[in-house]
């Protein structure tokens, strides 16, 4: 047996709507269909201001992460901040000068007797004792890391901190100064090349140390037909790294991606806009067109050996 009720002419179930968007006296229930329209799998549902809403899901590989109470949650990548590190030698040496045993001292015991020769205050049934020694670097060489600047980076396995020197220099030869740009989370900031547009752009990325690999957030991907080469300085020339690897697809890539290289065993210093650092220079050799400019967001040098 069944019961339906006629509800101003509905006579089958099949046409009963129930309206959703409704304020339910209190009940919470005032949104949920709008909020399901804008949708797509893998979004998540977060409260709002007032009211639920959606929170796109994030870039592969990142984590939903709290801002504490009172704020929104973000999705950010994985891992945590580099606090410090250290560079340390470690090697071993004795603690006093090498001695001749007195054969005077053995000679007149028998050879069934346990002789043994002390040698300073070691142990006595030492003949010399080796102690190891642990040094480290000069404090001065001892690198604090701000953690302002290392938040969004994805450390994993590499040991990573902002660049110490960013330049943007035009195929003109007029440079500009962005390494207060590139160390902070201000986005889209850097011009990243081409920024002209044209062949011959150029942008410098340096630091105090060797590095082989860059991780650049880039804010807004460019859009065109255009390619770079990654260069750096060998004492009397720019050449091209071996084993060039990027990851950004010459800055078309939004988000934060790697350039990776073979250790160049000739790169030297120099110096770019009164920074002498070991520079990476990524030059635009060719240009058809370009629709959408590429900005960065921030830089890392990598310390990987």
């Amino acid at each position: 047996m069944s019961l339906l009720i006629e509800i101003k002419g509905i006579t089958r179930l099949s046409e009963l709507e129930i309206d959703a968007d409704k304020d339910w006296q209190g009940r919470g229930i005032i949104n949920l269909k709008q909020l399901a329209a804008l949708m797509s799998k893998g979004d998540i549902v977060v409260r709002g201001d007032s009211v639920l809403v959606r929170l796109p899901a994030g870039p592969d590989g990142y984590v939903l992460t709290s801002a504490g109470p009172g704020k929104m949650p973000s999705w950010q990548p994985a891992g945590g901040a580099l606090k410090y590190y250290f560079p340390v030698d470690i090697g071993a040496a004795q603690s006093g000068a090498k001695v001749i045993v007195a054969q005077l001292a053995l000679e007149t015991g028998p050879v069934v007797t346990d002789k043994k020769y002390a040698y300073g205050d070691s142990p006595d049934d030492f003949i010399r004792r080796l102690e190891g020694l642990i040094s480290t670097a000069k404090d001065t060489s001892v690198a604090t890391v701000n953690q302002s600047y290392n938040k969004n980076m994805p450390v994993g396995r590499d040991i990573s901190t902002v660049v110490d020197g960013a330049v943007s220099e035009t195929a003109g030869g007029i440079q500009t100064d962005e390494t207060a740009a590139a160390r902070n989370e201000a986005a889209n900031d850097l011009n990243l090349c081409p920024m002209t547009p044209a062949v011959e752009d150029k942008y410098y990325l340096g630091f105090s140390r060797k590095f082989r690999r860059l991780w650049i957030n880039v804010g807004t991907g460019g859009a065109g037909n255009w390619a770079n080469q990654i260069e750096y300085w060998n004492g009397s020339a720019w050449v091209s790294v071996s084993n060039e690897d990027d990851q950004t697809s010459d800055f078309t890539m939004s988000g934060v991606s790697r350039m990776d290289w073979d250790m160049p065993a000739d790169w030297v210093q120099t110096t770019i806009m009164g920074m002498t650092l070991y520079w990476i220079r990524i030059r635009t050799v060719s240009f058809v067109n370009q629709t959408t400019a590429p900005r960065g967001t921030q830089a890392w040098a990598c310390l990987v050996t």
